[in-house]
């Protein structure tokens, strides 16, 4: 949180006041220090600030002026860079308000100040002499909250004030003076609670004996029952053992029966016995691969002996290779020949297609129409230069227009023909002269100067007159304020240090007035309440009971009469009562002599501080006076006489009055060094016209003066400029020219080209030379002419070949088939399978 404006609306001796700390300047420290005289409103303005952040209390000490109801107390307060505002009103409740007097809840601000009260905000955040003074009293004794932080601060022990909280809170949890509870008093109880179990647990020195002695034979016993259970258990284990055993053994004997005839037999070897599963299984597995073998053997010996071996057969073996990939080709070219002629067709109609393109559709040799690579870079190099030859004689032709037409604008636009002579070397100069004498006036800004001059004179004029309006009530004339003896300054401070002496000496004097005022009326009254509540008589009240009873008795041993006797009883029976209360509130009889001491001397005390309250209020009254006494010498017309405040604040004002004065006389001389100057610029500027030749006003200021020489030298370039510019056109003309001539040239060369080329081949058979757009076209349908006549070229052979490759399969077919004996209807694919088939039988049956 930051305070941004604090508004002291209506509190305190404030009205309407409003104190403005300004925004945050970055890389600046940020703190607010208020300082001031006395009684000029710090206490008050760092009061406004906790009121305003913690409320306004029910009793308030600065509802003074104004009542309880209207106090207010407005500020901006910035949170995060956020301002925000704030009003607070005295009132029970919904006090905090916004910019707009609703009533806001106290969290709004509380929230961002971290919850903190009014105390430890105070201690932490708003410090005055008053804080200062105890916080360095505390710091150097280590005591209070400001003072253990400053102190764990320096000592590095940050934590410090916590650490304490909680020993603190640990203590008391352990210990607490009069408390019933705590860890102290819980530990005593448990103590209590295990001394009376101690007690019961206590036994006698025979008996500890006695029960030693039974608890070592109990032991020795409780060692042999062990010993003795072991030993039964390890032989109930053995004899279960060994009737488990006895069916094994049974069987054991039947098996030494059975072996008892193999006793001659020699010892089989020890590893036999591992490998015999093994053996038995490989003894399996040969006995069925034997027998396997032998029926494979039986069936093989079948099949020899029912082969019959062809021998017309085996003698074609040889040609069976061959005939295999005549086979393969015959397949082959069986299922490309519709194919690839479906594809001559295809060619001869995109032949026939580019033919009709070029309108040589009755071609007999279509391949000479094709042109050799020579011919055809000469006439596309043409073709493509043709484009560029083109856009050059349109750009000449139309840039050679265009520049015609700039030099027919701009002979138009001069006044006097085209080739008249330039103006005279000595214009030329006085227009020069002129040129420099404007750019030097307009670089020394007279103009401006003079008006900047005048503005200055009047704003110092009524700066002036302000500041002599704030001097009233004093009225008088500039030189009488010049010449008026003030006092000097080191004076009024002393007047100033002298009244502040005295008005402090009389504050505390009055304050010590009021201090002893209400402890004499605090005593006067224990008196009266002490006499009132024990009915003790003083010993004024006393020595007069004390005497009537003394004029009593001296009465009745005058009278001894029956009423002198009952007045000296009455008299006497007082006395003794007096004298019996006195002597039974002994200790309120000394309080009261106590009392009673204290009071004459709070009274003398009293009475002195009056005295020097009077004399503070007489010094400050002959301040007042002396301070009266110089202004009759220094304003005998000032009524009424202003105080030495008043003087204080109206002698800084007079101060600025004379600098204000002073202001005026040179903002004057400013404005008649200005005047002049602009005449001589003038005088200058008129000469330099008549020289030029431009007629000047007589009666205009140098403004528009230079208004119109700016704009006879803006006619003198614009002609200027516009000779230069016909010059230039007429050289841009004559150049376009050139360029149209050359561009006409190399049309001409292309043509020449362009016949010379189309006339070396057949595109200028018909007798004319074809234009350009036909050649371009032919070529286009022409660079298709040599791939299709190529691919054309390559199908027929491809299909002669696979006519004579199927020919010479079918004779190759026949002359096997023939030997073989088959049938001549047979398809020739039927008979290459037969004549394989019977073949590699042959063969087979052969091996």
């Amino acid at each position: 949180m930051r305070l941004r404006r604090l508004d002291l609306t209506r509190y305190g001796k404030f009205t309407d006041h409003s104190i403005d700390f300004g925004a945050r300047r970055e890389g600046e420290p940020d703190l607010h220090v208020i300082y001031g005289p006395n009684e000029a409103g710090k206490s008050t303005t760092f009061s406004a600030l906790l009121d305003l952040l913690f409320g306004i209390g029910t009793q308030s000490a600065f509802g003074f002026l104004h009542p309880y109801p209207t106090m207010r107390i407005g500020a901006a307060l910035e949170f995060d860079g956020d301002t925000r505002e704030f009003a607070r009103i005295k009132r029970p409740q919904n006090s905090l308000l916004n910019a707009e007097d609703r009533p806001l809840p106290e969290a709004a601000i509380r929230a961002e100040i971290g919850g903190i009260e009014r105390d430890a905000y105070r201690t932490m955040f708003s410090l005055d002499d008053e804080t200062l003074e105890k916080g360095g009293e505390s710091i150097l004794a280590s005591k209070g909250d400001l003072g253990q932080l400053l102190f764990s601060a320096s000592a590095g022990l940050a934590h410090l004030s916590h650490k304490l909280v909680d020993l603190r809170a640990e203590a008391e949890g352990f210990y607490k003076f009069r408390a019933r509870s705590g860890l102290l008093a819980e530990l005593k109880v448990q103590l209590a609670g295990l001394k009376v179990e101690r007690e019961q647990f206590d036994t006698l020195a025979s008996d500890y004996a006695r029960l030693i002695q039974r608890r070592d034979s109990a032991a020795s016993q409780y060692d042999e029952a062990v010993g003795e259970r072991a030993r039964l258990q390890a032989r109930l284990d053995e004899i279960q053992r060994q009737l488990a055993a006895l069916p094994r053994l049974a069987a054991l004997r039947a098996d030494r029966e059975r072996l008892a005839p193999l006793a001659g037999l020699p010892e089989v070897p020890a590893g036999w016995a591992a490998e015999l599963p093994a053996l038995r299984k490989d003894e399996i597995a040969l006995g069925v691969q034997s027998q396997a073998s032998r029926e494979e053997i039986a069936r093989l010996r079948a099949e020899i002996d029912a082969i019959v071996i062809d021998e017309g057969a085996l003698r074609q073996a040889q040609g069976l290779e061959r005939l295999t990939e005549l086979r393969a080709r015959f397949i082959t070219a069986d299922k490309d020949i519709p194919e690839r002629r479906l594809q001559l067709r295809q060619l001869d109609l995109q032949l026939s297609g580019i033919l009709q393109r070029i309108e040589r559709d009755g071609e007999a040799e279509p391949q000479r129409l094709v042109l050799t690579a020579a011919t055809m870079g000469r006439l596309r190099a043409l073709i493509e230069a043709r484009s560029g030859i083109d856009a050059a004689l349109r750009n000449s032709e139309d840039e050679r227009d265009k520049a015609q037409r700039r030099l027919a604008e701009i002979a138009g636009k001069l006044p006097r023909a085209e080739g008249a002579e330039p103006e005279s070397p000595e214009r030329t100069r006085a227009v020069a002269a002129l040129a420099a004498t404007v750019e030097a006036l307009r670089s020394a800004d007279h103009q401006p100067r003079a008006r900047h001059a005048g503005r200055a004179r009047a704003t110092a004029q009524h700066d002036l007159d302000a500041r002599l309006s704030v001097l009233r009530p004093w009225q008088g004339t500039l030189e009488q304020l010049v010449d008026m003896a003030v006092p000097r300054p080191e004076l009024v401070q002393r007047w100033k240090a002298s009244r502040r002496e005295s008005e402090a000496a009389l504050i505390q004097h009055r304050y010590e007035i009021e201090r002893l005022t209400t402890q004499t009326l605090h005593l006067e009254a224990e008196q009266a309440g002490l006499a009132a509540t024990t009915g003790i008589v003083s010993d004024r009240e006393a020595a007069e009971i004390r005497a009537g009873r003394e004029q009593a008795w001296a009465a009745h041993r005058r009278d001894l009469g029956a009423a002198s006797a009952d007045i000296f009883e009455a008299a006497l029976r007082q006395d003794d009562l007096v004298g019996a209360g006195r002597l039974s509130h002994m200790s309120e009889l000394a309080r009261l002599h106590q009392g009673g001491q204290v009071l004459v001397v709070v009274q003398a005390d009293l009475a002195r501080a009056q005295e020097l309250a009077a004399k503070a209020a007489a010094a400050l009254d002959g301040i007042d006076a002396e301070v009266t006494q110089a202004m009759g010498i220094m304003a005998p017309s000032w009524s009424p006489v202003p105080s030495l405040p008043e003087l204080e604040d109206w002698l800084p004002r007079r101060d600025r009055a004379l600098e204000a004065r002073a202001a005026v006389r040179a903002g004057e001389q400013e404005l008649d060094a200005a005047l002049v100057e602009l005449r001589d610029a003038r005088a200058r500027l008129s000469a330099a016209l008549a020289r030029a030749g431009f007629a000047a006003a007589e009666e205009v200021d140098v403004s528009a003066l230079l208004e119109e020489a700016q704009a006879g030298l803006e006619r003198e370039a614009q002609l200027r400029r516009l000779y230069a510019e016909m010059a230039d056109r007429q050289r841009d003309f004559a150049m376009r020219e050139r360029a149209l001539e050359q561009a006409a040239a190399k049309e001409r060369d292309w043509v020449e080209a362009w016949s010379e080329a189309c006339r070396g081949c057949w595109l200028a058979e018909a007798g004319s030379v074809p234009a350009l757009g036909v050649v371009r076209e032919t070529l286009i349908a022409i660079a298709d002419l040599a791939p299709t006549l190529e691919k054309r070229a390559g199908l027929v052979d491809r299909i002669d070949k696979m006519e004579k490759d199927q020919a010479g399969f079918c004779d190759e077919v026949a002359v096997l088939a023939q030997a073989l004996g088959l049938p001549r209807e047979m398809p020739v694919l039927d008979s290459v399978r037969e004549i394989v088939d019977r073949v590699r039988q042959a063969g087979a049956d052969e091996g």
